[in-house]
């Protein structure tokens, strides 16, 4: 293999190491999937076009088994939800982004600046989605125990799929496990 081809394989990791993570996740967890973790992890790790590629492969892929796979109902209902988490989920990695940008114009350690572009994209997603919820339906589910369910699940899926990320990058020999 040639030294360009070497690179784009290696580059490619990551990327098919989520769509994996989404596979699973998505059977395993239905439709409490940890968007915002995703979106926080593409601004994270990855170049704007990258991101937004990867972001709607997780939003297709999630839907797709959603609807193919658990039998979600082919009703308006499911259909809007499904628009509003690609929303709520673009919505996040740009509160994430800019995070991240604001943090590092200020010379804010790593240590401060991801688990606030954590939190900020949860934050945004958790509104963008209740937002909806309001005349779409489903406001229900957003009671302090659900959203604090969901907010653990997202932490707990970016501390894993960050040690992923770090893993394969020490593997790679990549000195900047995290840099886009």
């Amino acid at each position: 293999m040639m030294n360009g081809e070497m690179m784009k394989s290696k580059e490619m990791i990551w990327p098919a190491s989520l769509g994996i993570s989404t596979i699973l996740g998505c059977v395993l967890l239905a439709c409490i999937f940890p968007f915002a973790a995703f979106a926080t992890l593409a601004a994270l790790t990855m170049k704007p076009r990258n991101a937004m590629l990867l972001l709607v492969g997780v939003w297709g892929i999630n839907q797709a088994i959603g609807f193919f796979i658990l039998s979600f109902p082919w009703d308006a209902q499911a259909l809007g939800h499904g628009i509003a988490i690609l929303a709520a989920m673009m919505l996040a990695y740009a509160a994430a982004t800019s995070v991240l940008r604001f943090t590092k114009s200020k010379s804010a350690p790593m240590m401060l600046s991801v688990p606030l572009a954590l939190a900020a994209a949860f934050a945004i997603q958790q509104l963008a989605l209740r937002a909806y919820a309001g005349f779409g339906g489903g406001a229900e589910n957003f009671s302090a125990e659900i959203i604090t369910a969901v907010g653990v699940e997202n932490l707990f899926w970016f501390a894993g799929l960050l040690a992923l990320r770090f893993v394969i990058a020490q593997g790679l020999g990549d000195k900047r496990p995290i840099a886009a």
